[in-house]
């Protein structure tokens, strides 16, 4: 069964220093590159999380202590015999995490963001699908279905940018992509977000874990607690 859990950044201008004591230095590193305060905190926020949910694959180790690599296309593997996938994505205002035993990818948007890509709707999309575009009720609501559906299958996928998101075909709960058909599960984490799952399995029952900023400062102080 899949696991999703996102973190609610509403009211938040930086990451707290509990959040940061779980980094290792590489992460830390990257976060003081970015420029954008609200980009740095979701950024945080995502590698704390990451620490802190797969740090229960290793029973008393901490999640400073984890260690990750990286494949040939640059998608992060947990090190150790855990046989754990996972995925990351954040965005303004909310950071979300998927793990399980299979493949899987996942994206979240802001609403605002189909705005942005709306110029991008023809090269991406396909006939039926922008047939289905042109018929919804809601055309930012639906657009980002579409959208955060083919950027969960390409991460899942995990070929990175070598994958085109045209080569994605989405219908309904079901997504193909070039190696398999993609199980989708979809969101609404908050009133300004759009949350997509893809993962390789039929099963269509996920394990949803919805945290604000507080939830995750209270987890990192005592990371042996399980999360509600």
């Amino acid at each position: 069964m899949p696991q999703v859990y996102t973190v609610d950044l509403f009211g938040l201008e930086c990451a707290p220093p509990e959040w940061l004591s779980v980094l290792d230095d590489g992460e830390r590193t990257r976060a003081g590159r970015f420029v954008c305060a609200r980009d740095r905190l979701a950024f945080v926020a995502a590698h704390a999380l990451k620490r802190l949910v797969l740090a229960q694959a290793f029973p008393g180790r901490s999640p400073a202590a984890l260690r990750f690599g990286a494949d040939s296309f640059g998608k992060p593997f947990l090190a150790g015999p855990a046989a754990l996938q996972f995925n990351l994505s954040h965005t303004t205002g909310l950071t979300a995490l998927a793990v399980s035993s299979r493949s899987l990818g996942i994206d979240v948007e802001t609403r605002d963001s189909s705005v942005h890509f709306r110029d991008a709707a023809p090269s991406v999309l396909s006939a039926a699908e922008c047939v289905a575009l042109a018929r919804a009720v809601d055309w930012d609501d639906a657009f980002l279905a579409l959208w955060t559906a083919k950027e969960a299958v390409l991460k899942a996928e995990g070929k990175g940018l070598y994958l085109p998101l045209s080569e994605i075909e989405v219908r309904e709960d079901r997504a193909r992509g070039p190696s398999r058909l993609w199980t989708l599960w979809r969101s609404r984490p908050t009133p300004r977000h759009a949350l997509t799952l893809a993962w390789d399995g039929q099963d269509d029952v996920v394990e949803n874990h919805c945290l604000c900023g507080e939830d995750l400062t209270a987890w990192v102080s005592n990371p042996q607690a399980k999360c509600a």
